[in-house]
Order: structure tokens, then C-alpha cells, then sequence
């Protein structure tokens, strides 16, 4: 039921695997199970987990096929992408450079008029890809272009556990191809450009030093790993301000409003599941896991031991300052712009969406 993902909150069939201890075997998956903080923790920070096989290759891609371009990397050369993106992906700096944007452009998508509208669909959505495509450098011309394909993407990170419709799944492979191509020409076009670089992180990244490549795949990390967590960190920050205990009005102050989610990536991670893969025997929660063996982790909806938001997915440890950037450049924007916003419905969650929890559809209306 997790994995298909047809409930809008899967946390009692979480506690239904919590309750079987540290481990539940799913023979479904045919992998270990766990959603205890503790062995959770220990897998994501053990180097004999892999994110990929002894071999090198995603566990079920056979049966669970993606985009070639899609980035799959182990964890070695994730943390190293990590550190050569770290510097020019600092959080202050980014907000700050988009604080006298975010108004303006959430603003113009708002309906005319009035009554109610899909506030992901409509608003959230597109602000997003655009806020991405612009902070990597796109000028905007090829923003108008790519924010479509940018935002049809979001479903391959959920097809890595969940086959989608082939609709579906043909759409956002194709997406993804878009992306990785506008990612190549970004790149070459700053490199050929030389010194006297524009604003964007593909140039500030270049500026530093990394070598061209790497500069591809961690601006395909980003295209790809930061949209689509960020509007669910969105939606669901903005639920909870609605909520009888949130304070809407508060938000549109930019610390209330990085609060705010910055309690939401604690109770929501952006992504709730990931897999493993032991590389070699392991003893951990009192069982024996042998080498190849699959772990999949529920990621816990509360920060673990160091007070941190549980990075699990291998896309999120490097795209997690984006994902927190635009959520609250968002979600201090439309409180801004939307004072009287009211929920106008029941929201909607993608089906097929175990990862991400994407919405397919938020009915508000602003008063």
C-alpha cells in the first residue's frame, strides 16, 4: 500500500512495519524493511550500503526502467559532488538573491480575478521550475521553454520504486532527456564564455574551479533532485499554516516563513523511502544482513539523533539547500500575495508517488 500510494497519509501502514521491530521482510520488494530510527540512520551513514549494487547498477532496473540520463551515482562520488557544490549552493546567499524576485513571479501567476485554483498545479509548480532553471543560469528565453519539461520530470524519482503508467513513465524519461541536454548547453555555453560570468550556479560553480563535467552532473542533481521535493515541502508547509494551530499571516516574514519549513522537512521528509544494497555482511537491529542483500528505509517524520532532516535520498544530501531555498522563498511569497488564502477542497496525491508524495491537486481560494 506504501508503494502505491494511493492514501494521502501512509503513516499507518508505517507503524504497521514499525511494529514488527527493527526489520520487516517484504517479499514484495524481496528486501528488508525498516522504518526504526536508529537502524535507519546506521544504513544511511554506513559505507557498506551501497546506493547501487557490488556491480555498479540500480537494483531492479530491469524492472523498474528509468531515463538513461537519469543520475546514478554511489555514495563515494555523491559526497564528493557534495563538497564541490557546497560552497556556491549556500543558503544565505541564494535567498538573498531571490527574496526581491519571488513576489513579483508568484504574483504574475496567480489567476485573475479570483476564486478558487490549483495552487500546485497552478502557482507552486511552475514558480519552482522556474526559480530552479534561473538560479542555474538559464536565460529566459530557455526558461519559458524548459520549466514544462523540468516539471514532468518529478515522476522518475518515484519510478524508482513504483512502475508508473506508461504514459506517465514515456513522459517524464523524455522530460528528462530535455533536461540533461539544456544542463549540457548551460554548461558549454558558460565555459566557452569565459571570465566576465553571469550570475547562476553553473557559472559560480565554474568560477570555483570544478571542472566542467562535474559541473554537468551536479546541475543535473539539481534540475532533477530540487523541484518537485520542493513543492511538496510547499504544499505541505502550507497545509499546516491553514491548519487551526499555523500562523499564515506570520509567514510572510522570510524567517517565520523558513520555520515553517524547516518543521516541515523534520515531519515530511522530502523523500520518504530509499533503497540499499549491502556490499558485504552486516549485523545491525539484531539480524544478519548478507552481502546483496536490498534494504529499503522509511524515512522517520522526525529528526534523528543529531537534530537533522534525514537525508535519504542520494539526490537530496546535495539538492537539499535548493529544496529548502525555493520552499521558502515560495511559501513566504504566497503568504504575502494570498493573505486571506483558505483551503477550497481536498487535496489531491498522485497516485504511484511512495517517494516524493507529490500533489496532483491543491483547491484553494483566497478571500
Amino acid at each position: 500500500m506504501i508503494l502505491r500510494a494511493t492514501d494521502d497519509d501512509s503513516t499507518p501502514f508505517e507503524e504497521r512495519i514499525r511494529a514488527h521491530g527493527p526489520w520487516f521482510r517484504s517479499d514484495l520488494l524481496g528486501a528488508w524493511v525498516t522504518a526504526d530510527r536508529a537502524v535507519t540512520d546506521r544504513v544511511l551513514s554506513d559505507p557498506r550500503f551501497g546506493t547501487l549494487d557490488r556491480a555498479g547498477h540500480r537494483p531492479d532496473a530491469g524492472l523498474l526502467p528509468i531515463a538513461p540520463e537519469f543520475p546514478e551515482y554511489e555514495r563515494p562520488e555523491l559526497a564528493r559532488l557534495q563538497a564541490l557544490a557546497a560552497p556556491a549552493l549556500s543558503g544565505a546567499a541564494l535567498l538573498g538573491a531571490e527574496q526581491g524576485e519571488a513576489h513579483a513571479r508568484v504574483g504574475g501567476l496567480l489567476p485573475a480575478g479570483g476564486g478558487a485554483f490549483d495552487l500546485v498545479g497552478d502557482v507552486v509548480r511552475p514558480y519552482i521550475g522556474e526559480l530552479v532553471l534561473r538560479l542555474l543560469g538559464a536565460a529566459e528565453g530557455e526558461r519559458v521553454q524548459a520549466v514544462g519539461p523540468l516539471t514532468r520530470c518529478g515522476p522518475q524519482l518515484d519510478a524508482r520504486f513504483t512502475p508508473q503508467t506508461l504514459a506517465v513513465a514515456r513522459d517524464s524519461a523524455a522530460a528528462v532527456r530535455e533536461v540533461a541536454a539544456l544542463v549540457r548547453e548551460l554548461v558549454a555555453r558558460e565555459v566557452a564564455r569565459g571570465a566576465g560570468r553571469p550570475a547562476g550556479l553553473v557559472a559560480a560553480l565554474l568560477g570555483r574551479g570544478v571542472a566542467p563535467w562535474d559541473v554537468e552532473r551536479i546541475g543535473l542533481i539539481l534540475a532533477l533532485g530540487a523541484p518537485e521535493p520542493a513543492v511538496t515541502v510547499v504544499a505541505n508547509t502550507v497545509r499546516a499554516l491553514l491548519s487551526g494551530g499555523g500562523d499564515w499571516a506570520g509567514a510572510r516574514r522570510t524567517p517565520a516563513a523558513s520555520a515553517a519549513v524547516g518543521r516541515t522537512l523534520l515531519a515530511w521528509p522530502p523523500t520518504r523511502l530509499e533503497r540499499r544494497v549491502a556490499h558485504e555482511d552486516v549485523r545491525l537491529g539484531g539480524r544478519g544482513i548478507r552481502a546483496d542483500d536490498q534494504v529499503v528505509v522509511l524515512a522517520p517524520g522526525a529528526p534523528n539523533a543529531l537534530g537533522q532532516v534525514p537525508r535519504t535520498g542520494p539526490h537530496l544530501g546535495l539538492a537539499l539547500p535548493l529544496v529548502g531555498l525555493a520552499a521558502t522563498a515560495a511559501v513566504s511569497a504566497l503568504a504575502r500575495a494570498l493573505p486571506g488564502l483558505k483551503s477550497a477542497g481536498p487535496v489531491l496525491m498522485r497516485p504511484r508517488s511512495p517517494v516524493v508524495r507529490s500533489y496532483a491537486r491543491f483547491p484553494v481560494c483566497a478571500h
